[in-house]
């Protein structure tokens, strides 16, 4: 089987608290993959390590063939590895349209370059526009896109989460309890969401959950996560 991200030995402690011990982990192109575990596991800090916001004590990391345990998030994001928060924290003042500009800004920035080397005179309204028009409709943003992020319900902050998240065309989407205390109508579009971006354009993912019928509905492998140690793996 190809890979696309994996992890070997990743070691956490916080003091003498040691949070993952040994972790061994990998994820196919396209592959859709759940975690499990109860609080206090360690689920998110290995999606934190993952990500790029921590550093391991012990352990590499390794995407697309390169090694990546010491890269921060955002080089990771430009790589194609990006992740939501179990609780989001857009910037209240700017609104839903703006936040997800600035997550476009890498991919903006590329699509700069390209009109510059076609010598058109530099990106059209367009290249700026379009993409981020097409992931405001795409997460059911579109009619909230000049409301402040500060005046958003939990459902719509759940959705800016997963906007932000695709903006660069992810390889790998890291999604921490992404679904969790949604609405039963957000939960089915923002599962259906994610489903569509898997099937269409081949985004693997690794979604983290505490809703194991979730999980079973979503993902092809799941791996449990016991006191900081993958104890089980299942094949859906």
């Amino acid at each position: 089987m190809n890979t696309l991200m994996s992890a070997e030995g990743i070691t956490k402690s916080f003091g003498a608290t040691k949070v993952l011990s040994g972790i061994a982990l990998s994820v196919a192109p396209g592959e859709p993959v759940g975690l499990f575990g109860p609080n206090g596991s360690g689920k998110t800090t290995l999606v934190n390590i993952l990500s790029g916001l921590l550093l391991p004590d012990a352990g590499t990391v390794r995407f697309d063939g390169k090694e990546i345990t010491r890269l921060p998030l955002d080089a990771r994001y430009r790589l194609g590895i990006a992740r939501t928060f179990q609780i989001p924290h857009p910037y209240p003042a700017l609104s839903v349209r703006e936040a997800v500009r600035v997550a476009l800004v890498p991919r903006l920035t590329t699509l700069a370059v390209n009109a510059w080397k076609r010598k058109d005179g530099g990106g059209t309204r367009e290249d700026e526009e379009g993409p981020t028009e097409d992931l405001l409709a795409r997460t059911g943003l579109f009619d909230q896109r000049f409301v402040p992020c500060a005046q958003l319900s939990q459902g719509c902050l759940r959705r800016l989460e997963f906007a932000r998240a695709l903006a660069c065309r992810p390889k790998l989407l890291i999604l921490d309890e992404v679904l969790s205390a949604l609405s039963a109508a957000d939960e089915g579009d923002l599962m259906e969401l994610l489903r569509a971006a898997n099937r269409d354009e081949g985004t693997a993912f690794l979604l983290v959950s505490h809703n194991p019928p979730l999980l079973k509905s979503l993902c092809r492998r799941i791996l449990v996560l016991e006191e900081g140690r993958i104890v089980r793996e299942r094949t859906v």
